[in-house]
C-alpha cells in the first residue's frame, strides 16, 4: 500500500512538472505589466523561414527587442511594455519588411505573421501599413487605463479600485455611499466570483485572503 501511494504521488508530481515545463514559454512571454509578440515568418510559397530576424522598436521610447525565428519559422518577443511598435522582418536572401505600427497590449500575446519575398537585403525596405495584431495565442485580455481617464472619470467612492472595472470582462455593483473612501470594489471577471481574483502591484501579489472573505 505504501509503495503504491508513493508511486501514485511520484506519477502525479511528474505530470505536474511536465505540464509546467510545457507551458513555461507561454507563462514567461508576458506578465501583468507587459505583453508579447509572436508569429511565423514564411516565404511566398508558404515555406517557413528559419533564422529570420524580427525586431520590435517602441515608437514612444525607441527601445528595441530582437528575436530569431526557430526551425519552424516561429518567433516570440516577450516582456514588451504596452504601446505602439515598429516591427521589422529580415532574412538572408529576402527583401526586408517593416510594419510601422503594431499595438502591444498588457498581459496579451499578439500574433503577427509575415511573408517575405525573395530578393537582396540591400534593396529598399518594404513598408506596409499599420496592422492590427490579433491575439490568438491565449485567451488573456489586458486593459491599460491612461492618465486622461483617471483624471476625468468620476469615482463614486473616491477609490482608485473603481478603475479596475474598466478592464475587459470585469463588472461590479455600485458601492453604497456609506462606504465612501473605505475598502475596495468587489469585482467579478468573466463569470468568476469576487474571491477568485489575483491582484498584483508592480508584479507582486497583494491579495488579502482575510478581507471580508472576498480575496480582495
Amino acid at each position: 500500500m505504501c509503495k503504491n501511494a508513493h508511486l501514485r504521488w511520484g506519477i502525479a508530481l511528474l505530470l505536474v512538472g511536465s505540464l509546467l515545463i510545457a507551458t513555461a514559454p507561454f507563462l514567461s512571454a508576458q506578465t501583468a505589466g507587459t505583453g508579447a509578440l509572436t508569429g511565423t515568418v514564411s516565404d511566398s510559397s508558404g515555406a517557413v523561414i528559419p533564422n529570420a530576424t524580427v525586431t520590435a522598436t517602441s515608437v514612444d521610447t525607441g527601445q528595441s527587442r530582437t528575436a530569431m525565428t526557430a526551425s519552424d519559422g516561429a518567433y516570440t518577443i516577450s516582456l514588451l511594455p504596452p504601446g505602439k511598435y515598429r516591427v521589422r522582418f529580415g532574412a538572408s536572401g529576402f527583401k526586408p519588411v517593416e510594419i510601422p505600427s503594431a499595438t502591444i497590449n498588457v498581459t496579451e500575446t499578439a500574433v503577427l505573421d509575415r511573408t517575405l519575398e525573395v530578393g537582396a537585403q540591400t534593396q529598399a525596405v518594404t513598408v506596409e501599413g499599420e496592422v492590427e495584431a490579433i491575439q490568438t495565442a491565449s485567451s488573456a485580455l489586458g486593459t491599460v487605463v491612461g492618465t486622461t481617464a483617471i483624471t476625468a472619470l468620476p469615482l463614486n467612492t473616491r477609490n482608485y479600485t473603481n478603475l479596475l472595472t474598466l478592464s475587459a470582462g470585469a463588472n461590479a455593483a455600485v458601492t453604497n455611499a456609506s462606504f465612501t473612501g473605505k475598502g475596495a470594489t468587489l469585482i467579478a471577471v468573466n463569470g468568476g466570483g469576487t474571491a477568485q481574483n489575483t491582484y498584483l502591484q508592480d508584479g507582486v501579489p497583494i491579495n488579502n485572503w482575510f478581507s471580508f472573505n472576498t480575496g480582495a
